[in-house]
């Protein structure tokens, strides 16, 4: 018989062999400040009404910011090195705390990612990337809590297409995110 550790070591393993794509969400708060943080968990859910969903860590600041203003964009990076590192400039999270084992000092540190980073305001105010292939500015509707996640259902309010490219995915980046 399996034990369940063994089992959800495979599962583990297995879920980091899931190719996700890698995505900038971008959100702001009410008094304006923006933020972005890199998401892999991002899927369309509906046709009409355009809808899309963000599943989301529970003490993100992000998803704060989104409860706070009820909008978000999405921005697709394109699969080459250029988005790669435009995405790994989003990797740590906005409150350095929230990584265990870091010093005093990293704990104490906020990331402001966008800081250095070219950007322009969509009509609701949060941050869509220049270096975007395209990008998605939603309204939040739905707020479903799934355990340590809280899957947010958007309905995309505008965007703009820039370019073809693939989009990055974490296939190409060389990156997992399974937990």
């Amino acid at each position: 018989m399996t034990t369940a550790i063994e089992i959800d070591s495979s599962a583990a393993h297995v879920m980091q062999q899931m190719v996700y794509g890698v995505y900038i969400v971008g959100s702001h708060d009410r008094a304006g400040e923006v933020n972005g943080m890199m998401a892999d968990w991002v899927m369309q859910v509906s046709f009409n009404p355009r809808m899309l969903a963000v599943s989301f860590e529970n003490d993100a600041h992000t998803l704060a910011n989104v409860r706070d203003t009820g909008s978000f964009t999405v921005n697709l990076l394109p699969q080459d090195e250029a988005g790669r590192a435009l995405a790994a400039r989003f990797v740590q999270p906005y409150d350095g705390a929230k990584v265990a084992g870091r010093s005093d000092e990293e704990k104490g540190h906020t990331h402001h990612k966008l800081d250095g980073v070219a950007y322009r305001l969509s009509d609701l105010g949060s941050p869509t990337l220049d270096g975007a292939i395209s990008w998605v500015e939603c309204k939040a509707d739905t707020f479903v809590a799934l355990g340590d996640h809280t899957l947010v259902a958007g309905r995309v309010v505008g965007g703009e297409f820039r370019r073809e490219s693939d989009a990055l995915s974490s296939s190409y980046a060389g990156w997992t995110y399974c937990g």
